[in-house]
């Protein structure tokens, strides 16, 4: 019996929608599972073929939250996530996945998609192909390596994506750096992706 591809692209998306949904719950680390539903929708090697390659969709769009580059050299390109300052006794700020109903700018192909530049940083240039590959072969989506990639690392660990955060004084700004990074980047990728129709209708 044929494999019912439309099946297992419902299924798929079932899985995304899910993690989504656990990730905002407060479980971040399910992003290293929105990552590898995001390689088995889009990832082709020369070894396994991607979910969309079995619908012959690759030709369709997907909708990115990530404007163009600017022509001019770029050194620092934010690509995802919004910041939320509050102020007063209980003053905080957080870096989250952007996810309103706002946030899409454009819808790319597939093949753009996945090859966009999402982030910039001095030398580092991050694709979601780069930091979805990442999270899903090296850091626990279906497989851990021992070492994960240098941009990788850099969004993960390093806090250089930082905002100021208002003390709980009130007296002053303080640097605070933001960490893991790399979870918001591939939460929004499941938002991107959960909110393009030529995706959603391969499943009618």
């Amino acid at each position: 019996m044929a494999p019912d591809f439309k099946q297992h692209l419902r299924r798929q998306l079932g899985f995304l929608r899910r993690s989504c949904a656990s990730y905002d719950a407060g479980h971040t680390d399910e992003s290293v599972r929105i990552a590898t539903v995001i390689r088995v929708l889009v990832h082709d090697t020369n070894n396994s073929t991607s979910l969309l390659t079995h619908l012959g969709a690759m030709n369709v769009k997907l909708s990115s939250t990530v404007r163009d580059l600017p022509r001019s050299n770029t050194a620092m390109l934010s690509g995802m996530g919004r910041l939320t300052i509050t102020t007063g006794p209980a003053a905080s700020a957080t870096w989250k996945a952007s996810t309103s109903s706002d946030s899409i700018k454009t819808e790319l192909p597939v093949s753009e998609w996945w090859n966009q530049i999402v982030y910039i940083l001095g030398k580092a240039r991050c694709s979601r192909k780069d930091l979805v590959l990442a999270a899903a072969n090296k850091d626990g989506g279906a497989h851990v390596d021992a070492a994960l990639t240098a941009d990788y690392e850099t969004l993960m660990t390093s806090g250089e994506r930082g905002f100021f955060h208002y003390s709980p004084t009130g007296e002053m700004w303080t640097f605070q750096p933001i960490m893991d990074a790399h979870l918001v980047y591939i939460r929004q990728m499941g938002h991107e992706l959960l909110n393009s129709p030529d995706l959603l209708a391969l499943t009618a």
